[in-house]
């Protein structure tokens, strides 16, 4: 017979791989649609393959610190939330118990418990402190710990958002012009949709329906993106890729 800590450090793994893989689809995603557009824009003013590179590089690497640190920022907001609602449901058990219990109470009453069977549930949950505590921040606030740090979020979405923006530029290291967006475009909706598969397991949806939407819509992005780049250089007299 398998030990509670033993499961409970199971699910701690599996929580912790949990929010490795969205830290990484989301940054994957998010460099695979910005830098496609970013180039498209770019390539309808910039008759040079050099220059376009050269603006892709850069988006590339802005855009990994910015998602880096915005993962960052917000991995450590939400532990420091359920941080601080932690404490004061803990003060809130020690200072009110009889009022936490009615509201543990109340809520079990809503799922269907009534009588004996709801007050040994009460009870039973109310036994440990931290389970109870537990539970109230599940069951009342609805709040889930933060199983992933704010410095590994930071790196994941980072790391992943360079490798996924690298994808996009690839083909401008051997073609150029209207060629190079081209198979740019292709090998960018193909990444696109194995992104969407990913996410589709995280999130329990039909597999190839979620590859079709993410690919489609990186796809109009970057279409709308040249033509607002196209527009732009018409109107400044730039030199656009033919």
């Amino acid at each position: 017979m398998s030990e509670p800590g033993h499961h409970h450090h199971e699910h701690h793994e599996e929580a912790t791989r949990g929010a490795a893989l969205r830290n990484f689809v989301f940054g994957t995603s998010d460099g695979l649609v910005t830098v496609l557009a970013f180039v498209a824009g770019v390539s309808a003013s910039l008759a040079s393959r050099r220059l376009v590179l050269m603006a892709g590089l850069a988006e590339m690497f802005a855009g990994a610190v910015s998602m880096g640190l915005g993962a960052f920022l917000g991995t450590r907001a939400e532990r420091d939330w359920y941080e601080r609602e932690r404490k004061r449901e803990e003060a809130e058990v020690e200072k009110i118990p009889h009022l936490e219990k009615e509201e543990l109470r109340e809520i079990y009453r809503k799922k269907g418990l009534e009588g004996e069977t709801l007050e040994r549930v009460v009870d039973v949950f109310t036994a440990n402190e931290k389970r109870w505590v537990d539970i109230m921040m599940a069951e009342e606030l609805g709040l889930q710990p933060i199983e992933s740090s704010p410095l590994s979020s930071g790196l994941v979405v980072g790391s992943s958002y360079i490798v996924a923006a690298a994808i996009p530029l690839l083909p401008y290291l051997v073609f150029a012009g209207g060629r190079a967006l081209l198979a740019s475009m292709l090998l960018t909706a193909s990444a696109l949709y194995l992104v969407g598969v990913a996410k589709a397991r995280i999130t329990q949806r039909p597999e190839f329906r979620a590859g079709v939407e993410m690919m489609l819509t990186g796809l109009v992005g970057t279409g709308i993106c040249w033509a607002i780049g196209h527009g732009v250089a018409r109107a400044f007299g730039a030199t656009a890729m033919p």
